[in-house]
C-alpha cells in the first residue's frame, strides 16, 4: 500500500524538526550570545543570567527531541500496525513530558509572568492532556481489536 502524501510530509517535517533541534541543541552554547544580540528585547545577557539560561534550554531540548523521536516511531508504525501498546506507552510518555515541561516553563518564567507565559504553560498542559486522551483511545481500540479477533 502506498503511503499517503500527508504522512510523507509529516514524516519529513518530523525528521527535519529532529535534525534542526539536535543541531540547535548542540550549537546552543556557541550561539546563545548571538541569539541574544539578534533578539534585542530579551534581557541583557549577564554572566549570571547566561549561566542559568543555557543549562535550562539544554535541559528542555532533550525532552523535546525525545517527543519528536516518539512521534517518528509512532508515525512509522502506521503502515504496519498502529494499534500497539508501544504507541500507548509513547503517548503516555509524551503526556508526562508535556506536563513536566509546562511546570518547568511556568516555574522558570514565574518572575516574568505575563499572558504569553501563561498561554505557553497552558498550551503544554493541554498538549499533555491530549496525549493522555489519545493514549486511552488507542488502548481502547487495542482492546476492541483483540476482542474482535477472539470472536472470529
Amino acid at each position: 500500500m502506498k503511503e499517503p502524501v500527508v504522512s510523507r510530509i509529516l514524516k519529513y517535517a518530523l525528521y527535519a524538526a529532529f535534525v534542526v533541534g539536535l543541531v540547535g541543541a548542540v550549537t546552543l552554547p556557541f550561539t546563545i550570545d548571538t541569539l541574544f544580540r539578534v533578539f534585542r528585547n530579551a534581557p541583557i545577557l549577564l554572566a549570571e543570567y547566561r549561566a542559568f539560561v543555557l543549562p535550562f534550554l539544554m535541559a528542555i531540548a532533550v525532552p523535546c527531541l525525545w517527543v519528536v523521536m516518539e512521534m517518528i516511531f509512532m508515525l512509522n508504525s502506521i503502515p504496519k500496525e498502529p494499534f500497539v501498546i508501544r504507541n500507548v506507552k509513547a503517548l503516555y510518555r509524551i503526556g508526562v513530558i508535556f506536563f513536566v515541561l509546562s511546570l518547568a516553563f511556568f516555574g522558570w518564567n514565574f518572575m516574568f509572568l505575563n499572558i504569553v507565559i501563561l498561554a505557553g504553560a497552558f498550551f503544554m498542559i493541554g498538549s499533555g492532556l491530549f496525549a493522555f486522551t489519545l493514549a486511552a483511545l488507542i488502548k481502547q481500540a487495542i482492546v476492541f481489536r483483540e476482542e474482535n479477533e477472539l470472536t472470529i
